[in-house]
């Protein structure tokens, strides 16, 4: 026996069932009855649109000095080395040289005897070299003489040497102009002769 009650609930639930059977039927029918559609991807479509040129950068040059003339060195005329001019030179004049006066040899005449205390004596004074007023062209002079070996011979104060035989000599300097030259012969006791040149 049905309860009353319950009928209105049982109907519900088989239309429920017939409802969820519809359902699932008519799911199945789309699905079978559909066409499957294959999905096509878009072809993307490559417009060729004018490319616009691309403005290139010129590289303009960097600007350029203005040239400036360059300074060519003028070359040098070589000048040439003067020529000596040569002037002739006067001819001298002939001026007469004075010859000189070649001293003669002197013996003295001043030959002294004596006789000292102590007997007689014999003092005597030659010499060569010069004689008065002789010219020379020399700032020296030799004078060379002879006398008594044991004489003491001084010419203008110089007391010179005399040899063992008597002989003597002196290289005499001279002074421009004239000169005076005195030679004196003495002997240890005292006696002397003397001869004197200017």
């Amino acid at each position: 026996m049905i309860d009353l009650y319950q009928f209105p609930r049982l109907l519900n639930i088989k239309i429920t069932f017939i409802l969820v059977g519809l359902v699932i039927v008519a799911i199945t029918g789309c699905v079978e009855s559909r066409p499957r559609y294959t999905v096509a991807v878009p072809t993307p479509t490559i417009i060729a649109a004018p490319l616009q040129p691309t403005p290139k950068s010129t590289v303009l040059p960097d600007p350029t000095a203005t040239p400036q003339p360059s300074v060519t060195p003028v070359p040098q005329t070589p000048t040439p080395p003067p020529i000596p001019t040569i002037i002739p030179s006067p001819t001298p004049v002939p001026i007469p040289t004075p010859t000189p006066t070649i001293a003669p040899t002197i013996e003295s005449d001043n030959d002294i005897e004596s006789t000292p205390n102590s007997g007689t004596f014999n003092l005597s004074l030659d010499f060569e070299g010069i004689g008065n007023e002789s010219v020379v062209r020399s700032d020296r002079v030799l004078l060379h003489g002879v006398t008594s070996p044991d004489a003491i011979v001084s010419v203008n104060g110089v007391i010179l040497e005399v040899q063992p035989d008597g002989t003597f000599e002196l290289t005499l300097p001279l002074d421009p102009g004239p000169n005076i030259v005195d030679i004196v012969a003495s002997d240890l006791e005292g006696n002397s002769i003397n001869s004197s040149l200017a």
